[in-house]
């Protein structure tokens, strides 16, 4: 879950941002929010993409790389799992009071890290910061970016350094796409994201649900798709929360569950019985009146007037 955190205004001149793809600076800034009070986050690049760049194409994995080698943050891993730690954090905020404590192991807890950054000592702070009131939640402008973002802190390169070689890694040829390949990576980021939000999981993608993809998007067109995709996983219909709103039953019921989301109303088996219920009502509503103006036979619950 995101959290409201604070920049400093030194981030939009640091010279080493400066020289990398504009999407590093922004993917920096998104990892401040994402991160706990500590700094830290589970290092997982699919999941941090659809948080910060929803509707973008961006390699989060080799950014992070980036970031990492130039000491922004710290990438490691802990009893099988990969983490981040946003570098002096702790240094230049203080989270509010109430906020949920870090569940993350440390850097400094016998962790490996993953990419070189040099010594900790150089990179990570170790006093509070003094910017904001423990029991504030104004925001001060110039109490966030660690001091390796300042342009006046002396571990920073000069502006003439030559540019990282591995700077190219982030400014990728465009890749041309067709119509549906784009249709297909706005469908399934849609169904990932309401995946993840639900779930806290992200969904298994493989060929075969490659395949239901692009099926789903030539029955219902690249408009529709990501719309039907992302409202298919809040349906509260037993069936579907069984199988956790696998992809392939989505597929099945496609044009049905389209309907549903045009109307803005969900069908699940209470609602279907409900309808079923007042159509049989209606029916015999319609009999019995029939009957009467047809003088049919008197029952026990029609009687002909003498």
């Amino acid at each position: 879950m995101a959290r409201a955190r604070n920049i400093k205004p030194a981030l939009f001149t640091n010279e080493i941002l400066g020289v990398g793809h504009p999407l590093c600076t922004l993917l920096f800034q998104g990892l401040w929010l994402l991160a706990d009070k500590e700094g830290r986050l589970e290092d997982r690049p699919l999941r941090i993409k659809a948080e910060i760049f929803p509707y973008r194409e961006a390699d989060v994995d080799a950014m992070l790389h980036w970031l990492a080698h130039k000491g922004f943050i710290v990438r490691y891993s802990a009893s099988g799992k990969a983490f981040i730690e946003v570098c002096n954090f702790t240094k230049h905020q203080n989270p509010h009071k109430n906020e949920k404590e870090s569940e993350i192991p440390s850097i400094s807890e016998g962790c490996i890290t993953s990419d070189f950054l040099g010594t900790r000592s150089e990179i990570i702070g170790t006093t509070r910061a003094d910017s904001l009131s423990s029991d504030s939640d104004l925001l001060i402008p110039d109490s966030l970016i660690p001091d390796v973002l300042n342009p006046d802190s002396k571990p920073l390169p000069v502006a003439e350094a030559p540019a990282p070689s591995n700077v190219k890694v982030l400014n990728p040829k465009p890749k041309q796409k067709t119509e549906a390949q784009i249709a297909n990576t706005n469908t399934w980021d849609s169904y990932t994201i309401a995946y993840l939000d639900r779930y806290g999981v992200e969904p298994v993608r493989n060929a075969k649900v490659n395949g239901q993809v692009a099926q789903l998007v030539q029955r219902l067109g690249a408009d529709e798709a990501p719309g039907v995709a992302a409202f298919y996983v809040s349906i509260n219909d037993s069936f579907f929360i069984r199988a956790s709103h696998e992809f392939g039953l989505l597929v099945a019921r496609a044009e049905g569950i389209r309907t549903q989301w045009l109307t803005g109303r969900q069908v699940n088996a209470v609602t279907a019985r409900q309808m079923e219920n007042t159509q049989a009502n209606i029916s015999a509503a319609q009999e019995a009146s029939r009957s009467i103006l047809e003088g049919g036979n008197s029952n026990a619950f029609l009687r002909r007037n003498r």
